[in-house]
């Protein structure tokens, strides 16, 4: 059993330093459209008047240096709002070498929405939660493509 425990304690490292690597393309991972749903409970600033449940439904671009621009609809209950397209939303975000990272929609005058997310190596799935504090959101992208 002692001779278990320290094959696998050796074996963690190298196993970690490979998962650090996965997406050693970085911001370039997440490149072209993808499909976003966010559900959950707005509660902070950034939502303004809005409180309680919301639900989008948009289509993220992505470009592969670190800029992204999205449009939405967005159906919330309290108070009953259906905003749809044609608004645009820009925004930033960086992915690190272990597939985490973070993402910055910049709603100006108002506060900007921040979520901390993780891809799949091969940059075709993206979840997402976000981090203002009083929201409770998560959010999941999937890239529109046929590769």
């Amino acid at each position: 059993m002692k001779s278990l425990f320290l094959f696998i304690f050796a074996l963690a490292p190298a196993a970690l330093l490979g998962q650090s690597q996965q997406c050693a393309r970085q911001n370039a991972v997440l490149n072209g459209a993808y499909m976003v749903t966010i559900t959950g409970t707005a509660g902070s600033p950034v939502w303004g008047v809005i409180k309680g449940p919301v639900a989008t439904l948009g289509r993220y671009v992505f470009d592969g240096s670190g800029n992204i621009q999205t449009t939405a609809t967005i159906a919330t209950a309290n108070p009953p709002v259906n905003v749809t397209p044609p608004f645009v939303i820009n925004g930033t975000y960086t992915v690190n070498r272990d597939c985490t990272g973070s993402l910055t929609l910049n709603f100006s005058p108002a506060p900007n929405g921040h979520y901390n997310m993780i891809a799949t190596p091969d940059g075709r799935t993206i979840t997402m939660i976000a981090t203002d504090l009083g929201d409770v959101l998560v959010a999941t992208a999937i890239r529109l493509d046929h590769d």
